[in-house]
């Protein structure tokens, strides 16, 4: 089957966004080390005017500080878009219903499964499965850029650089930096507690013909995944979703089988 994904277009965007603002983060982090390296360079040996190239270089690098910050407001609300528009595809492929407007293919692997809460829940299950994955193998590299770069703007403030509002811009975004990476971390838990409680479920299911008293339980744990995506608007890595697609796509079809899931 041919896969389209029609709101994979807004969450594209956002990876753009995402993209443009990592390379900012790399120019703020670059002019922050030149800076810091001619602030100790010995003045009275240099032929140009140190102070005034490491006050643009500090301007500079404030600009950048600024437009970090702003990317993380533009990808949060693209993300809200595509989130919305990828729950609405959800509900049509689980309910039967057209809300999207245009319903993707060969997104969702549960073909044959009757549409109704029980569908929504099968669909739950396996976007847990992939998300918590993938989460948990995007945590280190998180964690590593956002130490390594907030070291780099930490130690800038403290040898004495004295533009005090480059400082402050530099802390904040800093402060951005290492929120993502907890945000990310706690995320990454919240999703892998959320996978097996539908694990825990579908265990249930299993065996159970008339699923209609766990119907309760099944939107509630929909709705924890949900919420808890809204709540963390995490980005999947392309590459690293690349590189574990076709495995856990293989570990989905064998649990299918033995979940019952049909």
């Amino acid at each position: 089957m041919n896969r389209s994904v029609p709101h994979q277009n807004t969450f594209d965007i956002a990876k753009k966004l995402k993209a443009w603002q990592t390379f900012i983060l790399i120019v703020s982090t670059t002019f922050t080390i030149i800076s810091i390296l001619l602030n100790s360079f010995d003045k009275s040996k240099a032929t140009f005017d140190i102070d005034k190239t490491i006050n643009w270089i500090n301007a500079s690098s404030s600009f950048f500080a600024i437009a970090f910050i702003v990317f993380d407001i533009l990808i949060n609300s693209k993300f809200y878009t595509g989130g919305k528009e990828k729950r609405l595809d959800l509900i049509d492929h689980a309910f039967g219903t057209n809300y999207s407007g245009e319903k993707s293919t060969g997104y969702f692997n549960a073909d044959g499964v009757e549409t109704g809460v029980y569908k929504l829940a099968v669909h739950g299950f396996e976007n847990s499965l992939f998300t918590s994955e993938v989460a948990r193998n995007m945590t280190f590299n998180k964690w590593a850029a956002a130490l390594i770069i907030a070291t780099i703007f930490i130690f800038s403030a403290c040898i004495g650089n004295k533009d005090l509002v480059n400082n402050i811009l530099q802390i904040a975004a800093t402060g951005v930096l290492i929120q993502q990476a907890v945000r990310l971390q706690q995320f990454s838990d919240r999703m892998k507690n959320i996978h097996g409680e539908f694990k825990a479920l579908f265990n249930d299911l299993k065996n159970m013909t008339d699923k209609t008293s766990k119907e309760g339980e099944m939107l509630r744990n929909v709705l924890s995944y949900e919420t808890t995506i809204s709540w963390g608007s995490i980005l999947t890595d392309t590459k690293v979703f690349n590189k574990l697609n076709a495995t856990l796509s293989s570990k989905w079809d064998v649990m299918k089988r033995d979940y019952n899931i049909h």
